[in-house]
């Protein structure tokens, strides 16, 4: 198996789905959010206030790259795509975008009390739409499955990126 690499925009799924798949795969499960928040000490949203976003991109591509050096699922961060380095990175892996419609992503991202996004607390909802359509046509490009997560449970989101990767592999 090579690392399969879960892209999308925030609260499209990726940690949710990572989980299972990694089970389904008997692999292990990188979330790079998790990863990142115990290596630099803090919640991200406090990082990115006092080190700013490009001190926190330098440790995410340092981070990618050593999670693609072993078999992973691997869950990114939804700015992961934004580095030109790690763009190059990505070209040749299995990425599968976890697309949704923008307004479930919002309302997902507003109802999660557990996982706080620091884009999310400065920006407005029309902003985070903003901020996914600037992002959508990378997602698109990178990926070489998308899998549309609006109306789906994780299982049947799982079972379709299965499937989807037996017809590439």
């Amino acid at each position: 198996m090579k690392s399969i690499v879960l892209i999308g925009f925030m609260g499209a799924g990726k940690t949710t789905v990572s989980k299972e798949l990694s089970t389904a795969l008997n692999a292990r499960s990188v979330d790079m959010d998790d990863i990142l928040v115990e290596r630099i000490g803090q919640p991200i949203s406090e990082y990115f206030e006092e080190h700013g976003e490009a001190s926190f991109r330098e440790h995410e591509t340092k981070l990618l790259k050593e999670a693609l050096n072993e078999e992973t699922v691997i869950a990114t961060g939804g700015g992961v795509i934004l580095q030109k380095e790690n763009q190059k990175v990505l070209a040749d892996k299995l990425v599968v975008y976890l697309k949704a419609d923008a307004n479930v992503l919002i309302k997902r991202i507003r109802e999660d009390k557990v996982n706080i996004r620091p884009l999310a607390i400065k920006n407005d909802d029309g902003d985070l739409k903003r901020l996914f359509f600037s992002r959508e046509k990378l997602y698109e490009k990178l990926a070489k499955i998308t899998v549309d997560t609006s109306e789906k449970t994780p299982a049947e989101i799982v079972s379709e990126i299965l499937q989807q990767v037996e017809v590439i592999s």
